[in-house]
């Protein structure tokens, strides 16, 4: 019988000739892929040689660019359809709305208005409302200037029409230095300017003035 180093001799010698059969099959298949592994790689490195100058030229025509921020829109502060309310030195209401409105960058007191319009009432109690196609309001004077198809309409049917305007919201008065013109039950007048006083109930034309007036209906004697 064999004794116990005998056969742990034994069992040595058979595992070593077991690993030496494994590796020697591990090295065959390596040897095998590595045949066909190499060869494919090579053409695979020269079919992308051969066309890189076409991917390059894809490359370049396709960007993935970060999209690019103006600080100068970031610090302008927008708002739509912005509606301010505010009370003249007599306490009076007025009420200012535009299509938009934009903050002027460093300087918090300005803000640029489009399609600006201000809504008053008058000491007796009518109501004017003055717009413009752009504008620019002052909130600590409470100042609004209007340009470009600057409008007046009074509840009583008169309009008035001219270039530039500028409103004090705060002591309810007007003024303007362009041609006006100007119609209502009472006629129509042309002038060189105007000043509007006490919101609206007094509006006095300047400069070289042409007034037509027409006449009163008899049931308003």
């Amino acid at each position: 019988m064999k004794g116990p180093l005998q056969s742990a001799v034994a069992l040595h010698m058979t595992l070593r000739r077991r690993l030496r059969i494994d590796d020697g099959r591990s090295h065959t298949r390596f040897v095998q892929r590595t045949k066909w592994t190499l060869p494919a790689l090579a053409v695979g490195l020269l079919l992308l040689v051969a066309i890189w100058p076409e991917l390059n030229s894809a490359f370049q025509h396709v960007r993935f660019g970060i999209p690019r921020i103006d600080l100068s829109e970031a610090r302008r502060l927008r708002m739509v359809n912005p509606r301010y309310t505010g009370i003249d030195r007599n306490s009076r209401p007025y009420v200012l709305t535009a299509d938009a409105a934009t903050q002027v960058p460093r300087s918090d007191d300005l803000i640029t208005l489009d399609a600006p319009k201000a809504d008053l009432t008058t000491k007796s109690g009518n109501w004017v409302q003055i717009s413009g196609d752009t504008g620019a309001y002052q909130s600590q004077p409470q100042l609004l200037d209007l340009y470009g198809d600057v409008q007046l309409y009074q509840d009583r049917g008169n309009e008035f029409h001219t270039d530039s305007a500028r409103i004090d919201m705060l002591n309810g008065t007007a003024e303007g230095h362009d041609a006006v013109s100007g119609q209502g039950p009472f006629g129509h007048v042309t002038a060189e300017g105007f000043t509007l006083h006490n919101r609206g109930d007094v509006i006095i034309f300047t400069g070289k003035t042409h007034l037509t007036l027409l006449p009163r209906p008899k049931d308003a004697e």
